[in-house]
């Protein structure tokens, strides 16, 4: 063998050995690109969630005086919600007595409202409670599916199911506000209102009175004046008669 041929062949054994850990370094080093790279999805994923607004939809009894019931739609999330409709299945029927109301409050929602912040809710009235649950053996089930657009694109449909019938002998009393104050206030000024207009129509009614016993008493007056004018008159005639 060659003398010249042995440092060659040495630094090739090196380079093919150096060759062969960079090969063995480089999958734990892909590994890690791959890990990291997934990573950075899952983060920027979970961070468009978190932006993302939450919009939901309910039917909802309305709790300032604990009678009505309101179609609520709102956005719970962070951000603006756009484009948000919601679709309700089957249709809640409107009571005989409510001119188009809830009608009109199912269609509005369905067209779609432009823009919901966050935080904001909005209410639609559907007529009184006890309309909907008048029928004991009505177990209708009503679908409301919710559509919106966030900051990154469209949401998920979101749907919520309602059966109004589990409300059935639930308690139905407004929670504690000024409603029943104002109401007892609305009834003390009524009530002022009718003792003012008694007062009235009492002081009318003495001045009526009064003017009636005026009128008498200038009436006997006149009578007793008259009278006694008479009298004289009738004294004066004899008198002349006797002079005569």
């Amino acid at each position: 063998m060659d003398m010249n041929t042995i440092p060659s062949m040495v630094a090739a054994a090196g380079a093919i050995a150096a060759a062969v850990a960079a090969f063995v370094a480089l999958r734990p080093a892909h590994r890690a690109a791959m890990a990291a790279e997934t990573q950075s999805g899952i983060q920027r994923e979970l961070m468009q969630q978190t932006a993302q607004p939450y919009v939901w939809a309910d039917i909802q009894p309305d709790m300032q005086q604990g009678t009505m019931l309101h179609l609520v739609v709102g956005n719970s999330g962070p951000t603006m919600a756009r484009n948000v409709r919601v679709v309700i299945d089957p249709p809640i029927p409107e009571s005989s007595k409510y001119s188009g109301v809830t009608v009109a409050a199912q269609t509005r929602i369905k067209d779609g409202v432009l823009s919901l912040a966050p935080g904001r809710v909005i209410r639609w009235s559907l007529g009184r409670g006890f309309d909907l649950l008048e029928n004991e053996n009505d177990a209708t089930t009503y679908s409301l599916k919710v559509t919106a657009d966030g900051p990154y694109g469209a949401l998920p449909s979101e749907e919520f199911e309602i059966r109004p019938s589990d409300w059935r002998e639930a308690r139905d009393a407004p929670d504690g506000n000024l409603h029943f104050v104002r109401k007892e206030i609305e009834k003390l000024v009524q009530e002022t209102k009718n003792i003012r207009i008694q007062f009235q129509q009492a002081e009318i009614t003495a001045l009526v009175r009064s003017d009636i016993v005026e009128n008498r008493v200038q009436d006997s007056i006149a009578r007793r004046h008259a009278a006694a004018e008479e009298t004289n008159n009738s004294d004066i005639d004899v008198e002349t008669e006797y002079s005569i």
